[in-house]
């Protein structure tokens, strides 16, 4: 019961997240093919949210350090950016009649290559923010050089147009031990 009541925050934000994310961001949209591709890569922002509230949850003197919530934040304003970018590429598919376009099929215009600037860029900006993220949480010792290192290459080595900033999920999982570990009850011999 211990074990349930320390860590009941992870599994309510994971499962808000999701509601949220199904609820009032996919049902909105009827697409597939090309379209469906840019819609699955803004799901970014509601893992994000997640992830970065658990980084938080487990980490409470980071709640006090600026860097470190100001690095989250940007974080998570990059992967907002990756859902503004690829709802941009969606609605400018929808609107031009190739909503159910496979890629292979799309006929480019203006509008669609316009709509595909920031849904470009904005991974890019997520791996930057993930790279300050690791270094923050590194240089305030909430992880340890290995996995700071470890976090950087799953963040440059792991497609940021699937999820940008990779590394941050290593951040957390790492932190997550670290947390359990600091709260486990000693035992009495």
């Amino acid at each position: 019961m211990l074990l349930v009541r320390r860590w009941w925050p992870v599994p309510a934000v994971i499962v808000s997240s999701l509601v949220v994310q199904k609820v009032f961001f996919q049902s909105r949209y009827d697409v597939s093919g090309h379209a469906a591709e840019h819609l699955s890569s803004a799901n970014a922002p509601f893992a994000a949210f997640a992830v970065v509230a658990i980084l938080v949850f487990v980490t409470p003197q980071a709640r006090r350090q600026p860097v470190v919530l100001a690095t989250g934040a940007a974080w998570l304003v990059s992967t907002v950016l990756v859902l503004i970018g690829n709802v941009r590429v969606v609605d400018a598919l929808v609107r031009s009649g190739m909503g159910h376009a496979p890629t292979s099929q799309l006929v480019q215009d203006a509008n669609i290559e316009s709509a595909h600037d920031l849904a470009n860029l904005a991974p890019w900006l997520g791996v930057l923010a993930a790279l300050a993220l690791t270094g923050a949480l590194w240089r305030y010792r909430h992880v340890s050089g290995r996995v700071a290192i470890g976090s950087a290459v799953v963040t440059v080595v792991f497609p940021p147009w699937i999820i940008p900033g990779a590394g941050v999920f290593v951040l957390t999982v790492a932190r997550c031990i670290a947390y359990h570990r600091a709260l486990k009850p000693e035992v009495v011999s």
